[in-house]
Protein backbone atom coordinates (compact mmCIF):
# COMPACT_ATOMS: atom_id res chain seq x y z
CA UNK A 1 0.00 0.00 0.00
CA UNK A 2 1.37 3.06 -1.03
CA UNK A 3 1.90 5.88 1.52
CA UNK A 4 -0.96 8.16 0.21
CA UNK A 5 -3.46 4.95 0.28
CA UNK A 6 -2.58 3.75 3.85
CA UNK A 7 -3.07 7.81 4.89
CA UNK A 8 -6.49 8.04 2.91
CA UNK A 9 -7.22 5.05 4.96
CA UNK A 10 -6.03 6.61 8.38
CA UNK A 11 -8.14 9.81 7.49
CA UNK A 12 -11.02 8.01 6.80
CA UNK A 13 -10.62 6.19 9.92
CA UNK A 14 -10.02 9.55 12.03
CA UNK A 15 -12.92 11.06 10.90
CA UNK A 16 -15.53 8.15 11.59
CA UNK A 17 -14.21 7.78 15.31
CA UNK A 18 -14.56 11.51 15.50
CA UNK A 19 -18.31 11.35 14.35
CA UNK A 20 -18.88 8.16 16.64
CA UNK A 21 -17.37 9.61 19.66
CA UNK A 22 -19.84 12.88 18.88
CA UNK A 23 -22.47 10.63 18.71
CA UNK A 24 -21.74 8.79 21.49
CA UNK A 25 -21.81 12.05 23.63
CA UNK A 26 -25.20 13.19 22.25
CA UNK A 27 -26.75 9.44 23.22
CA UNK A 28 -24.60 9.97 27.02
CA UNK A 29 -26.44 13.21 26.79
CA UNK A 30 -29.98 11.44 26.08
CA UNK A 31 -29.43 9.03 28.56
CA UNK A 32 -29.84 6.76 25.32
CA UNK A 33 -27.53 3.33 27.13
CA UNK A 34 -28.51 0.96 24.71
CA UNK A 35 -27.71 2.81 21.64
CA UNK A 36 -24.10 4.06 23.84
CA UNK A 37 -23.68 0.05 24.61
CA UNK A 38 -23.44 0.41 20.15
CA UNK A 39 -21.66 2.92 19.56
CA UNK A 40 -18.94 1.89 21.99
CA UNK A 41 -18.40 -1.48 20.41
CA UNK A 42 -18.02 0.88 16.86
CA UNK A 43 -15.55 3.26 18.96
CA UNK A 44 -13.22 0.30 19.82
CA UNK A 45 -13.15 -0.95 16.35
CA UNK A 46 -12.63 2.36 15.43
CA UNK A 47 -9.71 2.85 17.39
CA UNK A 48 -7.81 -0.34 17.01
CA UNK A 49 -7.90 0.40 13.28
CA UNK A 50 -6.68 3.50 13.88
CA UNK A 51 -3.51 2.28 16.48
CA UNK A 52 -2.90 -0.35 14.12
CA UNK A 53 -2.63 1.85 10.96
CA UNK A 54 -0.42 4.59 13.09
CA UNK A 55 1.92 1.59 14.33
CA UNK A 56 1.94 0.68 10.12
CA UNK A 57 3.05 4.61 9.30
CA UNK A 58 5.46 4.54 12.34
CA UNK A 59 7.10 1.61 11.29
CA UNK A 60 7.69 2.89 7.46
CA UNK A 61 8.51 6.36 8.34
CA UNK A 62 9.51 6.46 4.80
CA UNK A 63 6.01 6.52 3.58
CA UNK A 64 5.00 9.28 5.68
CA UNK A 65 8.38 11.01 4.66
CA UNK A 66 7.71 10.74 1.00
CA UNK A 67 4.08 12.00 1.56
CA UNK A 68 3.23 16.14 -0.11
CA UNK A 69 3.89 18.47 2.57
CA UNK A 70 -0.32 19.19 2.39
CA UNK A 71 -0.73 15.77 2.97
CA UNK A 72 1.34 15.81 5.96
CA UNK A 73 -0.43 18.85 7.27
CA UNK A 74 -3.95 17.21 6.52
CA UNK A 75 -2.61 14.19 8.52
CA UNK A 76 -1.67 16.61 11.69
CA UNK A 77 -4.94 18.42 11.50
CA UNK A 78 -7.09 15.48 11.27
CA UNK A 79 -5.24 14.14 14.46
CA UNK A 80 -5.66 17.31 16.49
CA UNK A 81 -9.74 16.64 15.77
CA UNK A 82 -9.46 13.32 17.30
CA UNK A 83 -7.24 14.23 20.26
CA UNK A 84 -9.92 17.04 20.71
CA UNK A 85 -13.03 14.39 20.15
CA UNK A 86 -11.32 12.43 22.54
CA UNK A 87 -10.47 14.56 25.65
CA UNK A 88 -14.93 16.03 24.50
CA UNK A 89 -16.39 12.18 24.81
CA UNK A 90 -13.98 11.45 27.78
CA UNK A 91 -15.28 14.30 29.62
CA UNK A 92 -18.64 13.66 28.75
CA UNK A 93 -17.98 10.25 30.00
CA UNK A 94 -16.99 11.13 33.31
CA UNK A 95 -19.94 13.48 33.70
CA UNK A 96 -22.54 10.45 33.12
CA UNK A 97 -20.45 8.27 35.24
CA UNK A 98 -20.55 10.83 38.15
CA UNK A 99 -24.36 11.64 37.48
CA UNK A 100 -25.08 7.86 37.72
CA UNK A 101 -23.32 7.63 40.66
CA UNK A 102 -24.61 10.22 42.71
CA UNK A 103 -28.26 9.41 41.58
CA UNK A 104 -27.38 5.67 43.31
CA UNK A 105 -25.67 7.38 46.56
CA UNK A 106 -28.72 9.78 47.03
CA UNK A 107 -31.28 7.10 46.18
CA UNK A 108 -29.34 4.52 48.70
CA UNK A 109 -29.11 7.24 51.52
CA UNK A 110 -32.75 8.25 51.19
CA UNK A 111 -34.09 4.47 51.34
CA UNK A 112 -30.89 3.85 54.39
CA UNK A 113 -33.15 6.75 56.01
CA UNK A 114 -36.94 5.98 55.65
CA UNK A 115 -36.63 2.27 54.93
CA UNK A 116 -39.88 0.82 53.84
CA UNK A 117 -42.15 -1.83 55.20
CA UNK A 118 -43.92 -2.97 52.43
CA UNK A 119 -47.29 -4.80 53.72
CA UNK A 120 -47.67 -7.93 51.66
CA UNK A 121 -51.59 -8.74 52.32
CA UNK A 122 -52.50 -5.24 50.85
CA UNK A 123 -53.56 -5.47 47.38
CA UNK A 124 -52.19 -2.27 46.50
CA UNK A 125 -48.11 -2.99 47.82
CA UNK A 126 -49.04 -0.16 50.46
CA UNK A 127 -46.54 0.55 52.79
CA UNK A 128 -47.35 0.02 56.59
CA UNK A 129 -45.44 1.69 59.49
CA UNK A 130 -42.90 4.21 58.25
CA UNK A 131 -43.07 4.27 54.74
CA UNK A 132 -42.40 7.53 53.68
CA UNK A 133 -42.64 9.01 49.84
CA UNK A 134 -39.47 10.31 48.83
CA UNK A 135 -39.07 12.90 45.84
CA UNK A 136 -36.27 12.58 43.03
CA UNK A 137 -35.99 14.85 39.65
CA UNK A 138 -34.10 13.69 37.38
CA UNK A 139 -33.04 15.25 33.73
CA UNK A 140 -32.21 13.00 31.21
CA UNK A 141 -29.75 15.47 29.94
CA UNK A 142 -26.27 15.67 31.21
Amino acid sequence: MSGLERLALLLSVIERLCAVMAQENDCLRRMEVETVRALHLEKRRLAEAYERELGQLRREPTLLAELPVHARIELEEAMRRLHAAARRNSEVLWAAKTVSERLLRHLAESLAEHPFAHSLSSPRGATSGTGKVVAISCDQRI
